[in-house]
């Protein structure tokens, strides 16, 4: 099936980061879950090395993250704000997600290309993530916080030493109904012609 210019213009605009407090509390499936990831195999990847990863928290498992993130965060003092305030927060994150999906960039084990180039293929296996999300009526939230270079969290999520750890994607539902288009700025303002 082929869009039309202003099919997936308009469907390309329509995707957005839905935050943690906007979803709700109706679960997104182990199916749903690997159906939304599917999306990420068709990133461009140079040499087709496929460098993305993903690693899904879930269930009990997000249970047992959540206090390995406090002991994280008691050690660490992440953030500006207080101990409890940033462990209060984090846990109200946790607390509406369905799932949290660790993303993992892992080097190509010949490194035939530049290590940004594997990041870079990453990076548009999550964007591939976001929009497919938008037709599932999945929310997700791209976030780089919550320790994920810290070696209990890298341990818990069985990462190599060379895996990079990009962030997290925060998984659940949210209304549909809700407006979440933002405006933006006009193509002229960040294009340059020579």
């Amino acid at each position: 099936m082929m869009l039309s210019e202003h099919e997936s213009l308009a469907f390309i605009s329509g995707r957005r980061s839905v935050f943690p407090k906007e979803l709700e509390d109706e679960e997104v499936n182990r199916d749903e879950i690997m159906r939304l990831l599917e999306a990420a195999r068709w990133a461009p990847t140079h040499k087709v090395t496929e460098p993305w990863r993903f690693v899904v928290v879930q269930g009990e498992a997000l249970t047992e993250f959540r206090d390995i993130i406090e002991k994280v965060i008691i050690e660490k003092g992440l953030g500006k704000d207080p101990i409890e305030e940033k462990i209060a927060c984090t846990f109200s994150k946790l607390d509406r997600v369905s799932a949290l999906i660790a993303i993992v960039m892992k080097r190509d084990d010949r490194e035939r290309i530049p290590e940004e180039e594997e990041q870079w293929a990453t990076a548009c296996a999550v964007q591939n993530v976001q929009l497919h999300a938008k037709s599932l009526s999945i929310g997700c939230y791209w976030s780089t916080g919550a320790g994920r270079e810290h070696s209990t969290v890298r341990s818990f999520l069985g990462l190599a030493e060379t895996d990079f750890h990009m962030g997290w994607l925060f998984i659940g539902r949210y209304s549909a109904e809700k407006r979440l288009i933002k405006e933006r700025r006009p193509v002229s303002d960040y294009t340059k012609w020579l």
